[in-house]
């Protein structure tokens, strides 16, 4: 099938005038950073309903989702397009939104920042991949329509807003940090998102006390790091890098928890290996329990997720990670484990078995 490059405001625009519903469609863990003010008001202008969707949800905590819905009102979606969860929601929503207006029939547009799965929307709407997926702003195949249901139709090709703020560019990663000559403007931009949102986290992140975000504040965190120039000054844009990097890596966030990535849950069961222990003479031994275990045919197959977990066996602590991509990937988990059940680590080892990288640390509850 053939692609044509049209202008993004133009399938914009012709989103917003040609559907009832448009559907805005937001990032989760920022949705200050992706969305449009002048498009929101735009699409009221023209008496069209406006749904937020803020895609993604399943990596923000649900109490936090609760308060950007505080943010957006009452017109507000969340859902995980990659897992199909929220999509029964939204298309209620989508009714309602019609019916509201006093209209059976309608047609629906999705509009939406590059990234923030526009077309992941509308393939899990659908149920199908229908809609053209990727970061390539303006392609499109010509004006389709997928029916959603009898009465509702939606448009496949999702409008792609372009970002314009330079510090949006730079606090998003669209402009490399390295050729940015002065990041602490969209630095500062971060901390003024976040204090809004929530202004105990900035204080509790970096360990520091203030009365409003400025330089000050940026000089207070630099000098917490150490991140001093000649002179003794604090290095202010050593400083700002840094806070744009860990914001954009999910360090620094809207919240104050670590959310696990796609994909990575891991059981803590690790019976179906410690059953072939029971009885083993040099439990004590993490090295000689790895050369026991390659003797088991059922531990070669690749296990579909990672495991981490521990388990007393003869008066020994056995803390076991199973599965990760590299060893060293188990052992950062099994030491992590070990510090947060207070467990000192007498013996430890690590290898592979078949296909699956194993750490195994023996080890005793410190009291």
């Amino acid at each position: 099938m053939k692609y044509k490059k049209v202008p993004v405001k133009k399938i914009v625009n012709k989103i917003i005038d040609e559907c009832d519903v448009i559907l805005l469609v937001l990032d989760a863990r920022d949705p200050e950073l992706t969305r449009n003010k002048e498009l929101e008001k735009k699409i009221k202008a023209k008496g069209k309903k406006l749904i937020y969707v803020l895609n993604k949800a399943d990596l923000v905590p649900k109490d936090i989702l609760e308060k950007w819905k505080q943010v957006f009102g009452e017109n507000t979606v969340f859902i995980s397009a990659k897992r199909r969860l929220g999509t029964k929601i939204l298309r209620e929503m989508i009714k309602k939104s019609l019916k509201d207006m006093g209209k059976k029939d309608g047609k629906i547009g999705v509009v939406g920042y590059p990234n923030v799965g526009k077309s992941s929307i509308i393939n899990a709407l659908t149920g199908k991949r229908k809609a053209l997926t990727g970061n390539v702003a303006g392609l499109t195949k010509g004006e389709q329509w997928v029916r959603l249901t009898k009465n509702i139709k939606l448009m496949d090709t999702p409008g792609v807003l372009e970002m314009r703020d330079e510090d949006d560019l730079v606090i998003s990663g669209a402009l490399r940090l390295e050729k940015v000559e002065n990041p602490v403007p969209p630095a500062l931009k971060i901390l003024n998102r976040i204090n809004d949102f929530d202004d105990s986290i900035i204080k509790e992140y970096f360990g520091i006390d203030y009365k409003e975000i400025d330089e000050d504040v940026l000089k207070r965190i630099g000098n917490k790091r150490g991140y001093l120039a000649k002179g003794g000054e604090v290095d202010l844009i050593r400083t700002a890098k840094t806070i744009i990097k860990e914001y954009q890596d999910g360090k620094l966030n809207y919240y104050k928890v670590d959310l696990k990535k796609y994909g990575q849950k891991r059981s803590s069961d690790i019976s179906f290996i410690t059953k072939h222990l029971k009885d083993f003479p040099f439990i004590e031994d993490a090295k000689m329990i790895i050369t026991h275990l390659k003797d088991v045919n059922e531990l070669y197959k690749k296990i579909k997720k990672p495991v981490l977990g521990f388990e007393e066996i003869d008066g020994n602590v056995i803390v076991i990670s199973f599965g990760e991509k590299t060893k060293d990937a188990c052992r950062k988990k099994v030491e992590s484990l070990c510090k947060d059940k207070n467990i000192e680590v007498f013996s430890k080892f690590g290898d592979k078995i078949g296909a699956n990288n194993i750490y195994v640390a023996v080890g005793k509850a410190k009291q």
